[in-house]
């Protein structure tokens, strides 16, 4: 069954869905001086959170994307759509950001030079496997994601469980792979995983939900880690 909605004020004295939680604690992960990748989506939110200094790359040619327009604005500087994120989004760059074409965004993924990347899922499998282009009726297109997953830390937001209530941490993708034994972290409304030597491991439970909670909606195999923090507040 799907997990059920808790109401939550994750520490901030106001709700914040779930999307948004997952986003501020992904956030906690970077440090200033980072250039970090959000994939289209949910990733994107990860954006609101983080902290001065850390940088935002986007494959269209930019890092230093800053907030994303809205384009009712009035004020024709904010009003634009010179700069476009891969999510076919405007934003405005921030002071200082380097701009440089399609090819040499793709040099940098490629060669690693990112600390880490966002992505979203349909399925990520216990040994670290993703799927994230492909699910049965709904094609996203394989976009960057494969070059992405290059990243030295690959971090995945997504729910615990699809819209059916079917869990997205699995023993096996059933679906086609976008990486290998690639996954740094996963972050659900839940809870944290991290992945090490091909092995899947709950780090963190969040405030409001129990390892109960966690084992109802998981079919991956999982080991709870020593220092299992409980009670987290996103």
């Amino acid at each position: 069954m799907a997990p059920q909605k808790r109401g939550v004020n994750h520490g901030t004295g106001k709700m914040l869905d779930d999307r948004h939680a997952i986003a501020r604690r992904i956030a906690k992960f970077f440090k200033s001086g980072d250039i970090i990748n959000l994939g289209v989506g949910a990733p994107l939110l990860v954006g609101d959170y983080i902290e001065d200094g850390v940088l935002v790359h986007c494959e269209n040619g930019c890092i230093g994307c800053g907030p994303l327009i809205d384009m009712a604005d009035p004020d024709p500087y904010y009003n634009h759509e010179h700069f476009i994120n891969a999510g076919g989004q405007a934003f405005t760059p921030l002071s200082g950001a380097l701009l440089f074409d399609s090819a040499t965004s793709y040099a940098i993924i490629r060669g690693k030079k990112l600390k880490a990347t966002v992505l979203g899922c349909y399925e990520v499998a216990e040994n670290g496997d993703m799927a994230n282009w492909y699910s049965p009726g709904k094609i996203s297109g394989m976009g960057g994601a494969m070059d992405l997953c290059k990243a030295p830390m690959v971090v995945v937001a997504t729910s615990q469980c699809d819209k059916k209530g079917n869990p997205k941490l699995v023993k096996k993708c059933t679906l086609p792979l976008t990486c290998s034994q690639k996954i740094s972290y996963v972050v659900t409304e839940m809870g944290v995983y991290e992945f090490k030597d091909g092995k899947m491991f709950l780090n963190e439970i969040r405030e409001g939900y129990t390892l109960d909670d966690i084992k109802n909606n998981i079919s991956a195999n999982f080991t709870v880690a020593k220092d299992l923090k409980e009670g987290v507040i996103y």
